[in-house]
């Protein structure tokens, strides 16, 4: 299910954009979507000792996973229904691959919820780089998983996925890369090598911190536009005032 094969070759791109999915492609977190519905009694327990600093990001979400009893035909289904993309996100996606560069998913979560999301917005074929959640029993009539991670970096590894990856692939062959994200720990070091960064929440005062420049989004509008001009390098002034205003609100 989960792919970060790209659609072009290396070398053919001009542009990689690399999105994170929960609260940033996404207008709510769907993995919290989903567990506040269907998670165990067992989940407060688990939540504590994340809060605690007893586990980590990766052990937790395994942990909080392992205590859903649904069907995971249940949950995929769940997803597709409730969770929603932020306005103008196919908008951007469009933009990406008419600029001859690709739009893909970049996600700490699990490709059982952002597949079915995608695909009910009629974007199945977005790449998506993220934790591959296998049913562990024989018919996956059960919750009970087996996770298999994309990322073997030891400085990444209780984060799930390396985000910077497909950045520095893309970098290397000359191309631009755009981030977009909302956290602190598996976002921050993306929008710290990303050519161009747009931050919500965490990420935003992170970057405001750490005088990364970053321009505050909501929506993919502006991003969809943004990305417009980049390839053809054209000089809207309406995008162009609206993008320094916002970068320096992030200063």
């Amino acid at each position: 299910m989960t792919s970060s094969a790209s659609s072009l070759t290396p070398g053919a791109r001009t542009l990689l954009v690399v999105c994170d999915f929960d609260d940033s492609a996404a207008e709510c977190n769907a993995a919290q979507l989903l567990l506040d519905e269907f998670a165990g009694p067992e989940a407060e327990s688990v939540q504590k000792s994340y809060r605690d600093g007893d586990i980590t990001f990766r052990e937790y979400q395994e942990e909080m996973f392992n205590t859903v009893k649904a069907p995971v035909e249940h949950l995929r289904a769940y997803a597709g229904d409730n969770v929603n993309l932020r306005p103008g996100f196919k908008e951007a996606v469009k933009a990406a691959r008419d600029r001859g560069g690709e739009f893909m998913i970049a996600s700490a979560g699990i490709d059982f919820y952002i597949q079915p999301v995608l695909e009910a917005n009629g974007l199945g074929d977005v790449p998506i780089l993220s934790v591959a959640g296998a049913p562990g029993a024989p018919n996956g009539a059960m919750m009970t998983f087996r996770y298999d991670y994309p990322s073997d970096r030891e400085l990444c590894r209780d984060w799930a996925v390396c985000k910077c990856e497909p950045i520095e692939k893309a970098q290397a062959s000359g191309e631009k890369v755009i981030f977009i994200g909302d956290g602190l720990r598996s976002d921050s070091c993306a929008a710290e090598k990303a050519d161009t960064v747009f931050a919500r929440s965490r990420l935003l005062q992170h970057c405001k911190d750490n005088d990364i420049e970053a321009i505050e989004f909501e929506d993919f509008h502006l991003i969809a536009r943004y990305i417009f001009e980049l390839e053809l390098g054209l000089q809207n002034p309406e995008v162009q005032a609206t993008s320094r205003a916002q970068m320096k609100a992030a200063e």
